[in-house]
């Protein structure tokens, strides 16, 4: 896998345009299993060297400080302008990008820095809720064979990284860490597995949720579940206590 991956980051580093990188990328990875190791609480419920013997086999992405968990074994890593953290630009490693309602260059000058990555996506509509994608419900519309702009989900779950794993062929996406919150709890903070640590510098943090934020996008993934479904993409989550989404979304142990 890092072979392969490692070839197709020198093929596409040879463009200087991201629609010809993402159509080197298309189908790239048909009827692979796809792991998404993101930040929340329940990646810790996870053992992690049985994890480490699934992910050494299949096609890894990695979601913000997630990354640094597996970093030796991530292929693709993704990260938006919301608690940023620098990260190594490594050789066998493809880094995606989301200037969430910026431009590349505003986001790069005042909240990236010098960090590299391979393909950047901007987020339009921000603000504009009408537009979410949990309300319009246009999933095909977003397709990265259609665009490359990125919908408001919420969440970069929503708006690039299920696209990606769509975008590259996979028949399967198996997600850790990707949790949400209990819309009945008391407080709306998202935990996340890195909450009592100092490990990590982080930029420019995320802004609480609201509670009809919360149950929306609780609500979206289920129906996105179904969307991938026909596509002949089956989508499970790992099954935690810690983890809120969709009851209808497969549940599956290590």
């Amino acid at each position: 896998m890092k072979e392969k991956l490692k070839n197709l980051k020198q093929e596409i580093s040879l463009l200087s345009d991201y629609h010809q990188r993402m159509k080197v990328l298309e189908n790239s990875f048909e009827g692979e299993t796809c792991y998404i190791i993101s930040c929340g609480p329940s990646i810790m419920d996870v053992d992690r060297d049985a994890l480490r013997n699934e992910l050494n086999n299949n096609l890894v992405f990695s979601v913000k400080q997630a990354y640094f968990l597996f970093k030796d074994l991530v292929d693709f890593h993704f990260f938006n302008c919301n608690n940023f953290t620098p990260y190594e630009f490594e050789d066998n490693t493809i880094y995606c990008s989301q200037a969430d309602a910026l431009p590349e260059n505003v986001a790069k000058e005042y909240i990236w820095g010098n960090q590299k990555y391979d393909l950047n996506f901007v987020l339009r509509d921000n603000k504009i809720h009408e537009n979410k994608l949990s309300r319009s419900k246009e999933y095909d519309k977003w397709c990265f064979n259609n665009r490359l702009d990125r919908p408001w989900g919420p969440s970069i779950m929503h708006e690039t990284i299920i696209y990606m794993a769509v975008h590259l062929g996979v028949s399967k996406i198996r997600t850790i860490g990707w949790d949400h919150i209990d819309p009945n709890g008391k407080e709306y903070k998202i935990d996340h597995f890195y909450d009592n640590k100092q490990d990590y510098k982080i930029y420019s943090r995320a802004n609480p949720l609201d509670v009809g934020e919360i149950e929306e996008s609780i609500q979206m993934s289920g129906e996105v579940s179904e969307w991938l479904l026909g596509k002949d993409i089956r989508l499970e989550v790992y099954d935690s206590d810690k983890c809120f989404i969709h009851e209808n979304v497969h549940r599956y142990k290590i």
